[in-house]
């Protein structure tokens, strides 16, 4: 009768897990001093690949590199 009326324990429910999705900015940058490029990866949660490359160049200009090109953008699931 407690279970009909829902005053029982209930029993712990499951927990969805989600895929994580998310997207890869790949930069080529330079070190300010100049020397050669090189690749820069950035994950970002958003699925706005616009937002995505303006957190990986902010990124980047906050680690003290020139962004020297952009060389892909992607969304990736696990």
């Amino acid at each position: 009768m407690r279970a009909a009326l829902g005053l029982s324990p209930s029993k712990p429910q499951k927990t969805l897990t989600r895929s994580a999705t998310y997207t890869l900015v790949e930069l080529s940058v330079r070190k300010p001093s100049g020397g050669p490029p090189f690749r820069f990866e950035h994950k970002s949660s958003s699925i706005s690949t616009l937002q995505a490359q303006l957190e990986a160049e902010k990124a980047a200009r906050k680690k003290g590199w020139d962004i020297w090109a952009l060389l892909d953008i992607r969304q990736v699931s696990d």
